[in-house]
């Protein structure tokens, strides 16, 4: 039996549905200095056969980026070399050791640092673009952080798990709101009134923002909501999940009346 289709059954028998993608971790990229001498030498060769810089200049960058992209599917020697992405969670494959099934459940939360982020506002809507460079999966039970990165399409991954965490997400977050009557979300609190913000001066007391006062909401990628108040700035706050948070905050709102 070939290694993907073990993994499949693996995940099958851990009741987290089929296979929907998969991927790759790629080795990171190091040392790439050492790329300079084997390019200086293949410039040096090219120009003796060409006579020409720019043909030369052209060859040297096509040998750069075909040398990157064979290093970018070298998958590592040791720990993550696969993340299978399944209907009820991820499966973990390292080298060397069995497969991890981690289930939707079993995940607390998940934390994206990106590598570079553009927010486009405009009146009536908000757009972003994002590219991120770390993905941080918070376990229940307190158990040790998984830091993925070095991954092949990380920031679909990204959206991919917090499209897989998003009902668990909401059903949480709905109990807690009904429990206690409000939800403390890193600096962004929401209550069935409406907002508690974080003060822009450090140590001063929380903003209420009444659900009256709030004119519309959004989320940067999947770090950050934003909030636009009816007679104030827009405040930018950084929470985990913010597409859940965001659905989460215009959820309460309607129900608000």
């Amino acid at each position: 039996m070939n290694e993907p289709k073990r993994h499949d059954e693996m995940a099958e028998l851990a009741g987290m549905g089929r296979r929907e993608r998969a991927y790759r971790v790629h080795r990171p990229w190091k040392h790439g200095e050492l790329l300079l001498l084997p390019l200086a030498g293949v410039g040096g060769g090219a120009y003796a056969a060409t006579a020409s810089w720019w043909m030369t200049a052209l060859i040297v960058v096509a040998v750069f980026v075909a040398g990157f992209t064979v290093v970018r599917r070298i998958p590592p020697r040791k720990g993550l070399r696969r993340v299978t992405l399944h209907e009820g969670g991820l499966l973990l494959v390292r080298a060397g050791v069995p497969a991890v099934p981690l289930p939707w459940d079993a995940i607390e939360s998940t934390e994206v640092d990106h590598g570079d982020v553009e927010v486009k506002g405009g009146v009536g809507r908000i757009e972003t673009r994002e590219r991120f460079a770390t993905i941080t999966v918070h376990l229940k039970k307190k158990r040790e952080p998984l830091v993925l990165t070095h991954v092949v399409g990380q920031h679909h991954l990204a959206k991919d798990i917090e499209q897989g965490l998003r009902p668990g997400l909401l059903e949480r977050l709905r109990g807690t709101l009904d429990a206690e009557g409000r939800v403390a979300l890193g600096g962004l609190t929401v209550t069935e009134a409406g907002l508690e913000l974080p003060s822009p001066v450090r140590g001063g007391p929380a903003i209420a923002l009444g659900w009256a006062e709030l004119a519309e909401t959004g989320a940067n990628g999947l770090t950050e909501v934003l909030i636009r108040p009816r007679d104030a700035k827009d405040r930018r706050i950084r929470v985990r999940n913010a597409t859940v948070v965001r659905d989460f905050i215009e959820e309460t709102r309607s129900l608000s009346g």
